[in-house]
């Protein structure tokens, strides 16, 4: 016995699967223009007026308010992919909608799609094996090598993000702050921090801790705003004197 709420629709079977994969493929249509270095931006006017410009997967994705159930698995998947690795948001529907669509004729013919998943797991172990083999060793190269070769990988993301005009900046950057990484710390000891004003050549790198936050305490003008190798105590509790309450007994 299944109970379900009132008003609750169900299907099953073939056309269900069918149906499943074409509203899957109607989202990976509108996002597959985006994808690489000739990729497109798109325009989306939502109901209140808001207008969004992005090629960006995961953004475009929240944006489309998906409401089909087996095509908002699409958006769950981008919204992973970003969370987990922070790019690869489109490769990562176009693969799951390629997927979808090679395996919509052996549904339409009667295979089992217990089978087909077994296949596309096949399919998973020989590319990896085959990454492998691809996969350039960088045990045996000098600093200077090892470094070329980190750079052109930072710039190659680049060059579908806005900032691509830069990307050869930005990759040495990048590559100056994971290098400056001890090999025991993890990528989350990294963070970017945003200030307004000037251009993107104006972005720096601080090997050390940086905190958004302006001088705003009385008298700031005539603080000295540098110190170099200072010693810096890290309180849990604030130094401020409060002021007593009114009647206030110690």
């Amino acid at each position: 016995i299944v109970l379900l709420r009132e008003g609750t629709d169900t299907s099953q079977g073939k056309p269900q699967l069918i149906s499943n994969i074409n509203a899957c493929q109607a989202v990976v249509d509108v996002v597959r223009t985006t994808l690489g270095p000739r990729g497109m931006d798109k325009l989306i006017h939502d109901e209140d007026g808001n207008v969004t410009i992005s090629n960006d997967g995961a953004t475009l994705m929240k944006k489309l308010q998906v409401v089909h159930p087996a095509a908002n698995t699409l958006v769950q998947i981008s919204m992973s992919q970003d969370a987990e690795v922070g790019d690869g948001t489109t490769s990562v529907v176009l693969l799951a909608g390629e997927f979808l669509r090679e395996a919509k004729p052996f549904i339409e013919e009667g295979v089992h799609p217990q089978v087909i998943i077994k296949a596309f797991r096949e399919a998973v172990r020989l590319a990896t094996e085959k990454l492998d083999d691809l996969a350039v060793k960088l045990d045996h190269n000098t600093p200077e090598q090892t470094r070329a070769m980190l750079e052109k990988a930072a710039a190659t993301s680049l060059n579908s993000k806005l900032v691509s005009g830069h990307k050869h900046f930005f990759a040495k950057m990048v590559v100056d702050a994971v290098l400056s990484l001890d090999p025991k710390q993890g990528l989350e000891m990294l963070g970017s921090k945003k200030v307004v004003g000037g251009s993107l050549q104006d972005s720096m790198l601080v090997e050390g801790v940086a905190f958004k936050k302006t001088f705003s305490y009385a008298g700031f003008e005539q603080m000295t705003k540098y110190f170099k190798d200072p010693k810096i105590v890290l309180l849990n509790v604030e130094l401020e004197l409060k002021a007593e309450r009114d009647n206030a007994e110690v």
